[in-house]
């Protein structure tokens, strides 16, 4: 009884800090809620392998594809490194992250470019995995250091791993060949 009270505290708590909403959208849905969004810039759908973190942190690899709200689509690659509390282990998953600009680059002529994107991101991390997985992340970076990409996920697929982290993310992301 004290585990389960233990594992759903827990999720509640990640939930809350990471503003989770319940599914996961695609980034053809995303971008058309958004269309007419003077800062969402579009979506980055990757997949996101499975690591064990070590208490301080963890490394997964990323093969992504980011498509702008119009429709074009760039192929990234890169890894995703978390640094704080990071316990357990996590099978691979599946994560679509809202792209935002900040207000330097509204209008201009990186808004529409795929391209956006090629650099580092830092920012913060929070989720929970127990059977089922909760969490969400939200950094900032890539051109000129004015994206801000955020993602918040709910997977109640079997046997995602378990896992407990909250800390610091940082992403590479550069352009697949």
């Amino acid at each position: 009884m004290i585990k389960f009270s233990t594992i759903a505290a827990m999720t509640l708590v990640a939930g809350l800090a990471a503003g989770c909403q319940t599914g996961q959208d695609s980034a053809a849905t995303m971008n058309k809620q958004n269309f007419n969004s003077k800062v969402y810039l579009g979506a980055l759908t990757c997949n996101v392998s499975g690591s064990s973190g070590y208490i301080f942190g963890s490394t997964k690899q990323l093969s992504c594809v980011y498509t702008t709200k119009n429709g074009v689509e760039q192929a990234y690659e890169g890894q995703i490194r978390k640094f704080g509390l990071d316990i357990g282990h996590t099978k691979s998953a599946h994560l679509v992250w809202k792209v935002y600009q900040l207000a330097g680059l509204v209008g201009g002529d990186l808004s529409t470019d795929p391209k956006v994107l090629a650099g580092d991101f830092i920012g913060e991390q929070a989720s929970i995995s127990a059977d089922a997985s909760i969490g969400g992340n939200w950094l900032y970076g890539g051109a000129n250091k004015q994206i801000v990409i955020q993602a918040t996920q709910l997977q109640d697929d079997k046997d995602v791993g378990y896992n407990l982290a909250y800390g610091i993310a940082e992403i590479g992301l550069t352009l697949k060949k």
